[in-house]
């Protein structure tokens, strides 16, 4: 317990090191759990990016007292608020909701690794000068004009070279999510 609260106040200062490391933590089991709620793997990882993005954006208003109960409690909450909304759920009904497999949830695991992979290798495509681009301005929270101050150049400069990076990740992997490209950084 005191080892997750170091690792909380480590994040809520910024420490972008810290929240990756919460991250590859908690994935794994929060996705198995989401898909036994659900049994649907992407509107899981959709619920558990959304999750970490507000995690990071807002952890200086957020106290927590036990991370792992915190995100179980609010992935919970997210997928079933979304299934009450949506057609899937017969009059609020929870108990009908579809109890994946186990043959399932390892395919659901593998699919996701898969992703990471295809991810990594998205990223390598990068330059370097690209990724720190895109680290000052995704995980930093930069403006254009702050990064162009810090490296020398303009903010248009900056705006097409962000532009670009994101126009390579593009061509390799179906969807762009900042927060995930944030947590996989350090590979």
């Amino acid at each position: 317990m005191k080892q997750q609260n170091l690792l909380w106040d480590n994040i809520r200062k910024g420490d972008i090191n810290a929240f990756t490391k919460m991250y590859n933590l908690y994935y794994r089991a929060l996705f198995v759990y989401g898909y036994k709620i659900c049994g649907d793997k992407n509107l899981v990882k959709d619920v558990l990016h959304e999750l970490f993005l507000e995690l990071w954006v807002g952890r200086q208003r957020f106290i927590i007292k036990s991370l792992p109960q915190y995100l179980h409690t609010v992935l919970k909450r997210k997928i079933i608020k979304l299934l009450s909304s949506s057609s899937n759920v017969n009059n609020g009904n929870i108990d009908e909701i579809h109890q994946p497999s186990y043959e399932e949830l390892l395919i659901g695991l593998q699919t996701e690794e898969e992703v990471q992979q295809k991810l990594q290798k998205a990223l390598k495509r990068l330059t370097p000068q690209q990724m720190n681009i895109i680290k000052m301005k995704f995980f930093e929270n930069k403006s254009y004009e702050e990064i162009a101050r810090y490296t020398d150049t303009t903010p248009r400069t900056i705006y097409n070279q962000v532009y670009e990076a994101l126009k390579i990740l593009r061509k390799y992997i179906r969807f762009i999510l900042y927060v995930f490209i944030m947590l996989n950084f350090n590979n």
